[in-house]
């Protein structure tokens, strides 16, 4: 058989033998397997050793027939003290009269002299994978032991027997139910249901458990004031040795507060969706209306463009009208300069023709200007109230975007207002440039012209 030496390494070993050689050898044999060993050479330092270091000795390897304490009285001693601790008693073919006592103490295992070292490894390997099966038993156990302490802080715990009569508690249960344990020991299970709980529900629960199989739902509670909680309930079968069903055990979830605040998450969602669904109407209808204000201003905007357009359509029209009055008059002009040279008549230019002379000239000039001036304007108002318009038609798109996805935006407003203002601004000017001409050109000129 293979040893284990990482089993071995884990335990300490006590060793007593009053043969120094033996003691010497067999000691330093074992130390290359065990993690520590203690030595002893009579059944007195043996015991001293034990009861100094109780805790950290796993196995005794001891011989019986020893000076001043032989190791039976030494481990009657040490029974008192630990009766579980592995003993392994090396004896020799005359220590035949010692066994029947040395069974009472509950002896591991007995090696007979000369001790055939083989063979006491293999026992012990063993009794290593024992202690080892033990040690992780006794962890689990442990593990178990916080799960439950855990659960019990945490949870709402009760035991049944085989009849679902209650017969064991918890203090959490106590605690939310009002009821003490005297008062819940011996009842129904469903002595705690709530009274809208149908009987239904805890047939088929009965019939679960009963049948080995776990359960698991929701239950209302009452406790002993007539108030209620909500637990969420798992359910689980305890077995007998002989693996029957002997009791069920239920864990069982406060959830009370958690469903109390669910409703009130649930009324507040509400609320706000119909707080929002009647903001939403309203936004809607408002930016409705307000585009619908937006167009009617656009369309007066565009109607006061075209009026403008119109006027200006009408200047430029005077101003050729005047500039080809002016053109008649330079022909008449040419055809008197003409005349007089052709009959060679030598007239005199009287101060009035020389001054009307002049102010036609000037006339002249001032009217090149005027249409000059008149039509770049002209020009650059058309390009600016198309651009406007534009502009006024692009914001438009926006905020009819904007009114799709019940948004707000009073700015295309304003600006709508600006630009309406703008225009009106620019139809003024016009009629300034008017009064302008009006103004630079001769009276008997201008009543020829527009009169």
């Amino acid at each position: 058989m293979s040893i284990d030496k990482k089993l071995l390494k884990r335990l300490r070993i006590l060793y007593v033998e009053d043969d120094a050689v033996i003691r010497t050898e067999l000691s330093q044999l074992l130390s290359n397997f065990f993690e520590t060993v203690y030595t002893a050479k009579d059944g007195k330092e043996g015991l001293e050793i034990y009861l100094r270091n109780q805790d950290d000795i796993d196995i005794i390897l001891s011989d019986i027939n020893m000076p001043k304490l032989s190791g039976i009285d030494m481990v009657k001693t040490i029974r008192g003290v630990d009766p579980k601790v592995p003993i392994f008693f090396a004896t020799a073919h005359s220590d035949n009269e010692f066994l029947a006592e040395a069974i009472k103490l509950k002896i591991y295992e007995y090696i007979i002299k000369p001790i055939d070292i083989r063979h006491l490894l293999s026992l012990m390997n063993d009794l290593a994978a024992v202690l080892y099966q033990e040690f992780l038993i006794e962890q689990k156990n442990k593990e178990l032991e916080k799960y439950k302490e855990v659960t019990d802080l945490n949870n709402i715990v009760i035991e049944t027997d085989i009849h679902m009569k209650i017969v064991k508690v918890n203090d959490l249960c106590c605690k939310i139910s009002g009821y003490t344990k005297e008062e819940l020991i011996g009842q129904d299970f469903k002595f705690l249901k709530h009274s809208d709980v149908s009987n239904d529900l805890y047939i088929k629960m009965y019939a679960e458990v009963l049948n080995n199989k776990s359960w698991k739902g929701t239950l209302k509670n009452s406790t002993k004031e007539s108030g209620t909680f909500t637990t969420e309930c798992y359910m689980i079968t305890l077995l007998d040795d002989a693996g029957e069903v002997e009791g069920a055990i239920s864990i069982q979830k406060d959830i009370t507060e958690e469903l109390s605040k669910k409703r009130e998450m649930q009324r507040a969602l509400m609320k706000d969706k119909s707080e929002i669904f009647i903001r939403s109407k309203e936004g809607n209808a408002e930016q409705h209306a307000i585009i619908n204000d937006l167009k009617m201003k656009l369309e007066d905007a565009q109607e006061d463009f075209f009026k403008a357009q119109r006027n200006t359509d009408k200047y430029i029209y005077t101003a050729e009208k005047y500039s080809l009055e002016n053109r008649n008059l330079k022909s008449e002009l040419s055809a008197y300069k003409r005349n007089a040279d052709k009959h060679n008549t030598s007239l005199k230019l009287t101060k009035e023709n020389s001054d009307l002379r002049l102010d036609i000239k000037r006339l002249k000039i001032k009217i090149e200007d005027i249409k000059s001036k008149l039509k770049q304007e002209n020009k650059q108002t058309e390009v600016n109230f198309q651009i406007e318009i534009d502009e006024l038609t692009e914001k438009l798109v926006k905020m009819t975007e904007k009114y799709e996805a019940i948004e707000t935006n009073d700015v295309l407003v304003q600006k709508l207002e600006y630009w309406k203002e703008k225009a009106n601004n620019e139809s003024k000017r016009v009629e300034t440039l008017e009064k302008q001409i009006m103004t630079y050109g001769d009276k008997d000129i201008m009543n020829k012209i527009f009169g």
